[in-house]
């Protein structure tokens, strides 16, 4: 679905970061609100506006977990515990940590779908987000994206959605019996995600297809 030559996601992947002179910096705070005016006018906008958002996510998703394992690390020296030490400085595998960035991926691309009214946002862009979530595939083969969602089917709210998740991390990143511990480390990558993850939405629909191809990752 999404253009040959995506990026995958990998420990030391590109910022987001450096998005600032696209447009990031002048969006206002809050939540963006998708109208009928955003919607793309033809198949091929809509995959060239679906490359740009689901690459974007990505590194953004991989940025955040960044920024919850390097917490992680400032953290070791403040435990007794030589093992969870250990843990918490261990390296970690591209298959450790792609499958975790495919996790909180997901995730984000649900949320939006619940941000924009669920069940009552617009039907061109429930098609637009169903679509990128399959694109998750073509950026992380494995875990396949109906697989990531379908292990959540049992989460009745935010609450349970983010500690399942987290523990998944967790359990991805492989830190074993210790991930329950360690879980709560990961809630920021979902809790703050909403305006980082709306950016990336209102720059995918609005901007210049242009500027769209410019900033493709």
């Amino acid at each position: 679905m999404m253009a040959a030559g995506t990026p995958a996601v990998s420990r030391s992947g590109g910022s987001t970061r450096g998005m600032g002179t696209s447009r990031g910096e002048e969006l206002p705070r809050g939540l963006f609100q998708v109208r009928l005016e955003h919607c793309p006018r033809s198949k091929e906008e809509t995959y060239e506006r679906l490359h740009f958002y689901v690459s974007w996510l990505g590194v953004a998703v991989a940025d955040s977990l960044q920024d919850c394992l390097l917490d992680l690390r400032r953290k070791a020296g403040m435990t007794d515990n030589r093992a969870v030490q250990r843990l918490l400085l261990k390296g970690y595998s591209d298959e450790e940590y792609v499958a975790a960035v495919k996790e909180i991926l997901c995730i984000w691309l649900h949320l939006e779908v619940i941000d924009q009214g669920g069940e009552e946002a617009p039907e061109w862009l429930v098609s637009f987000l169903r679509l990128a979530f399959g694109c998750t595939d073509r950026l992380i083969a494995e875990p396949k994206a109906w697989n990531v969602l379908s292990s959540y089917e049992h989460c009745e709210d935010f609450v349970s959605l983010c500690r399942q998740t987290s523990m998944r991390v967790s359990r991805s990143l492989g830190f074993a019996e210790h991930a329950e511990g360690i879980s709560p480390a990961f809630h920021p990558a979902l809790i703050q995600s909403s305006s980082r993850r709306q950016q990336i939405l209102e720059e995918a629909l609005t901007l210049p297809l242009e500027t769209i191809r410019t900033y493709a990752p």
